[in-house]
């Protein structure tokens, strides 16, 4: 049982279609990367991720959680020129604090931060024969996206017992006609 994130160019990419939160107010953007957690990684667009104010941090959930989690969308900053679309930006620790959403049900956003425990999808081509048969006619399937251990949204075919309960209620394209899931949020 390995977690594997579907494969995509580049880094994380998020579309915010229906979300509330930067309306209402329910944002964070006054914590800091974790130290530990992205010590080697990136923060990425999409990204589930847990929000520490005690401590100030931002970082990834654990299997558990008890934290309030927060969906990643901080705006994107191009340096360079040569690689200046959505797909080449990332959030690295110690540049700028992230900003993270707080869902509610019924919001809306497109995403490809996603990854799969490889025991439920073998491949990235039998996650897609699945996402294609969402909302079929004949034989639709149903996937669920929650928290994971590495930040990207965890997807399954059962509906996660911690963290907010996504549907996948489409699979699409990003801006870029890269591959995407349109998630709707269940609860949160």
């Amino acid at each position: 049982m390995a977690f594997t994130r579907m494969t995509i160019d580049g880094f994380g990419q998020l579309e915010l279609n229906n979300v509330a939160f930067r309306r209402d107010g329910r944002v964070e953007a006054q914590c800091a990367l974790d130290e530990t957690d992205f010590a080697d990684d990136p923060a990425e667009n999409g990204m589930l991720l847990a929000v520490d104010r005690v401590a100030r941090k931002v970082r990834f959930c654990e299997a558990d959680e008890k934290l309030p989690i927060a969906l990643n969308y901080t705006a994107e900053h191009m340096y360079d020129e040569r690689a200046n679309a959505l797909k080449d930006f990332k959030l690295e620790r110690g540049t700028f604090l992230p900003r993270l959403g707080y869902l509610s049900v019924g919001e809306l956003f497109t995403t490809n931060c996603v990854g799969y425990d490889n025991t439920e999808f073998a491949d990235d081509d039998a996650l897609i024969a699945k996402l294609e048969k969402i909302g079929a006619a004949t034989s639709p399937v149903t996937i669920y996206g929650g928290i994971s251990q590495e930040g990207a949204i965890a997807l399954s075919e059962t509906a996660p017992t911690v963290g907010p309960v996504l549907l996948a209620v489409e699979y699409t394209t990003m801006p870029d006609g890269t591959d995407g899931i349109k998630f709707q949020v269940l609860s949160a």
